[in-house]
């Protein structure tokens, strides 16, 4: 009998040592500086490891693989527990249904120590303009970009929609990675996660989920299925958190600030895409008169069908759309983010000074007056 339960002690001993792992990570990344330790230092290292074992595979996601040979393993441990109850072997039964939590828990305890603590970092070094900037320099900050949007436009092919045309996952992202070298604090790592296309980016799409980054096995997961326009940024944010960025809003406004900063105009027509709108609430008539408004440099209409054809395909793709969100919004929770899902627009808020009538600027405002003022 005690040979009988060998397994079943171990499997449980092992499952408790999972748990207690979880748990003492979720205690200490509420210390702020144990979270900043720990995410320079152990899960540092722990990435660059996993990112040079994934990207000895380039063209497979380990993520899906897992997750796959995890369902599959468990589909099969179920069959098998069945027949042991009917065959009344209770013991072998349990066994076998230990297998289950330990295969799930020691891909959490994995993902817990190579990323968890970094939800609860210090605050992320960008150069955020922090100058004043006066209301009637607003036309000129405001053409500069206008002009720049335009110029990419002129150096880019579209299809019929609206999306870019000649680029593909790999372009991108080697793109995307030699547009990183502004990025140099070493409050972010050096190395890179292995970019990988995503196997079922069909599911995905319905679910709106454009990336996702899993730093157990150092990847950044990209839906291919995705726009064109969008996929710099998506590549961009999902290795911000291979190199440390775990907080969506972060990951976003490093997204932001490495494509906008780009040689690439297809990078930067990826930022204004999903950006640009800062600069026309700055331009608005909330802030300037009728006649500065005439000042204003025209913007191509080929942006405004990308991003209308951009807003059609995500409504079109959304069968799943509220699972994917409910999910989403419960793990960001669950990693110490109170605002949920809602937390991707942190950074975007601008507000008007009723004594000043100035614009407070968001911090994407002032990563775009960092630019102008460089």
């Amino acid at each position: 009998m005690l040979k009988k339960l060998r397994g079943v002690i171990i499997k449980s001993a092992v499952i408790v040592i999972l748990v207690l792992t979880i748990v003492l990570i979720a205690v200490l990344k509420k210390n702020p500086d144990v979270a900043e330790a720990m995410t320079r230092g152990f899960s540092r290292g722990y990435i660059r490891v996993a990112s040079f074992i994934s990207g000895l595979i380039p063209f497979v996601s380990l993520t899906e693989l897992v997750v796959i040979i995890i369902a599959i393993v468990s589909i099969v441990l179920i069959v098998l527990i069945i027949r042991d109850l009917v065959k009344i072997r209770p013991i072998k039964a349990l066994s076998k249904l230990l297998t289950i939590p330990v295969m799930v828990l020691t891909v959490v305890a994995m993902y817990s120590l190579s990323c968890q603590m970094a939800y609860n970092r210090k605050e992320m070094p960008l150069p955020y303009y922090e100058g004043d900037v006066e209301r009637t320099e607003y036309v000129d900050i405001y053409n500069f970009f206008a002009d720049d949007l335009n110029q990419c436009i002129s150096e880019l092919e579209f299809d019929e929609k609206g999306d870019v045309k000649g680029y593909d996952l790999n372009k991108a992202t080697k793109l995307v990675k030699e547009s990183y070298k502004i990025v140099t604090d070493d409050y972010f790592a050096s190395h890179f996660g292995a970019v990988k296309p995503m196997m079922s980016s069909f599911v995905y799409l319905e679910f709106q989920i454009t990336g996702v980054s899993f730093n157990a096995f150092g990847e950044a997961n990209i839906n291919v299925m995705n726009t064109k326009v969008n996929l710099p940024f998506t590549i961009a944010h999902e290795l911000a958190h291979t190199k440390g960025v775990m907080r969506e809003d972060d990951a976003n406004k490093l997204a932001f600030y490495v494509c906008l900063n780009s040689e690439s105009p297809y990078l930067r027509y990826s930022a204004y895409t999903s950006y640009f709108y800062q600069m026309k609430t700055m331009a608005s008539g909330t802030y300037l008169t009728e006649s500065e408004r005439e000042g204003l440099h025209p913007i191509d209409p080929a942006f405004n069908k990308t991003q209308s054809y951009v807003n059609q395909f995500w409504k079109k793709h959304n069968l799943l759309g509220d699972i994917g969100e409910w999910f989403n919004n419960l793990y960001i929770k669950s990693s110490g983010v109170k605002e949920g899902t809602s937390s991707y627009s942190g950074g975007t808020e601008s507000e008007y000074d009723p004594t000043t009538h100035k614009l407070k600027p968001s911090l994407y405002q002032k990563l775009f007056f960092e630019k102008y003022y460089r």
